[in-house]
């Protein structure tokens, strides 16, 4: 028994026209499955399932060390504030000004961020989501390692000042693109349906390392004094930064080729008829797609939204672990632990079922309760840990984590759905860098500032004013007239495809109608066939079928 296909006109999930190629055609090509050439579902469903369950964890695992290797200056900031600035003279009218110098340089790395974003989205999208992943790894390595290196104040003045704020740079760079990467590079393997759960696990894996990083903050002061610690201990979290670059290796020499690559390569015009063949996408330049009329909406929509976590978790697990130690009087005891146990109990275990609750009951509507919920939640878990009760900060701690985690366990996935892929990772790495630019990096010295100069309550409207900002930035599709109601369009992805209807429906409408003779010469056999079916497909010639002829 013989199928034949007919010439279809259609659309895609992203709305982007494609054609269904005849018979002869798909002789001579893979068959595609939308207008991106080679499917992304297609494609990860002919791969191996322990190839693709190894792609999943060296992603993951790419991802942990990655922001291990980031958050150790947060957790040191303390000892950085001491050994890289000039000492504070006695009777300063504020104590804590060295400390927060050391918070506006751990900010000074995502202002890097959007860059990163943009080089490291670009190469994704034009030459693969692997070679993205590695070039990001090896560029958090090597700076990371070097920060153990660096000669202190003490030895070299303010030079040794720039030379941290330089490696701290490089490292915003590095992780501007690594989150996307990761994360498009694990969820674009797996079916929609399931992006949420999997959406999560590069959430995770960064929680995972910022745990670790936490763990060996404590763990650094339980064994060393303060005088050792100052001296050199300080220095060997630092040296352990080069583990990553083992990762980065073992991923570009087993790591699978994505697809998206794939399709890039089949659409760019190499070889006799890929340029012009079913499906194909046109070569184009990632950055300035994502920057067209139809997509900045989308783009306006993911700088904003994720505000709120970015601003809550560095003020919830990173600035807290250093104000419950160093700006609280009396300190809390073991105040590391308790940042430890917290992050662990109200993140890194319900991330996921966060993430999997967002593919049954919609990411929109979980993102804006837990929200609100921040919003007013936030300030008083503050004040509720500036008691100085272990036992009631961990449980504030415990709110704050799971609160974030229902907020960014849907976020990944809400990201990656807001764009087509052929910009996914450009896009996607643009929004979330831009409001970590704006909102993550600084927020530890912001709310050490308005701690302060103005109690703890000041510095619980970290809290109030991101969370506002973005849980509005969740809706602005829906007051712009960017949602229609179903799942694709209340995450906004409907109207971001837009970026590169207009372009490709005429090149993609042209084809499907040149479909019918670009290879019809491949058998005689099958051009007798479809001058036997022609009639019939010329009258139906706007829907997809199958002719069975025995």
């Amino acid at each position: 028994m013989t199928n034949l296909s007919q010439t279809d006109d259609s659309k895609n999930d992203n709305g982007i026209a494609t054609t269904t190629p005849p018979l002869s055609s798909s002789l001579s090509s893979p068959p595609a499955s939308n207008g991106i050439g080679v499917g992304v579902a297609d494609m990860s469903q002919q791969q191996e399932p322990q190839e693709s369950i190894m792609n999943t964890i060296v992603g993951v695992m790419g991802n942990v060390l990655e922001w291990y290797d980031f958050a150790l200056f947060g957790f040191f900031s303390d000892v950085i504030a001491q050994v890289f600035f000039a000492p504070e003279p006695e009777g300063a009218a504020n104590p804590n000004d060295n400390l927060t110098k050391s918070f506006v340089i751990f900010g000074s790395a995502f202002l890097m961020r959007p860059i990163g974003g943009l080089i490291i989205g670009y190469v994704g999208d034009k030459h693969g989501r692997k070679e993205a992943l590695t070039g990001s790894l090896f560029l958090m390595a090597i700076p990371t390692t070097l920060m153990g290196c660096l000669p202190t104040y003490e030895q070299l003045g303010v030079y040794s000042t720039i030379l941290l704020c330089l490696c701290r740079l490089v490292q915003g760079i590095s992780v501007g693109g690594q989150l996307p990467a990761s994360l498009v590079y694990t969820v674009e393997k797996r079916p929609k349906s399931q992006w949420g759960y999997y959406g999560s696990l590069p959430m995770v894996a960064a929680t995972v390392g910022t745990l670790l990083g936490n763990l060996c903050g404590a763990l650094m002061r339980e064994v060393l004094n303060e005088q050792q610690l100052l001296s050199w201990g300080w220095r060997i979290p630092f040296f352990s930064g080069i583990l990553i670059a083992f990762v980065a290796f073992y991923l570009r020499k087993y790591g699978t080729t994505d697809t998206y690559s794939i399709e890039s390569n089949v659409g760019s015009g190499n070889g006799s008829g890929s340029g012009t063949g079913d499906g194909a996408i046109k070569k184009h330049n990632p950055i300035k797609v994502a920057f067209r009329r139809g997509n900045r909406l989308a783009l306006l929509s993911t700088s904003i939204t994720p505000m709120l976590w970015a601003s809550g978790f560095y003020v919830s697990f990173v600035w807290i672990a250093i104000f419950m130690t160093e700006l609280m009087d009396p300190p809390i005891e073991n105040a590391f632990w308790i940042n430890s146990m917290s992050l662990l109990f109200g993140m890194i275990f319900v991330l996921p079922f966060a993430g999997h609750l967002s593919d049954r009951i919609g990411r929109t509507f979980m993102m804006t309760i837990s929200g609100l919920l921040l919003i007013g939640m936030g300030p008083i878990c503050l004040i509720m840990i500036s008691k100085g009760n272990g036992i009631v900060a961990f449980f504030s701690q415990l709110v704050l984590g799971l609160l974030l985690s229902f907020y960014g366990g849907p976020l990944c996935a809400w990201l990656v759905e807001n764009f087509s892929p052929e910009v996914r990772m450009t896009s996607a790495s643009i929004g979330y860098d831009i409001s970590h630019a704006i909102a993550g990096g600084f927020s530890p010295a912001i709310a050490t500032a308005l701690y302060t100069n103005f109690g703890v309550m000041a510095a619980g409207l970290v809290y109030v004013v991101f969370g506002s900002v973005s849980v509005v930035g969740i809706y602005i599709n829906y007051c712009c007239g960017g949602g229609d109601g179903d799942k694709e369009s209340d995450t906004g992805a409907a109207h971001a495809a837009g970026a590169v209807v207009g372009e490709q429906h005429e090149q993609s409408t042209a084809n499907g109608n040149a479909n019918g003779n670009s290879n019809v010469g491949d058998t005689k056999s099958v051009v007798e066939m479809q001058e036997t079916t022609s009639a019939s497909a010329d009258s139906n010639s706007s829907s997809t079928s199958f002719k069975n002829i025995v």
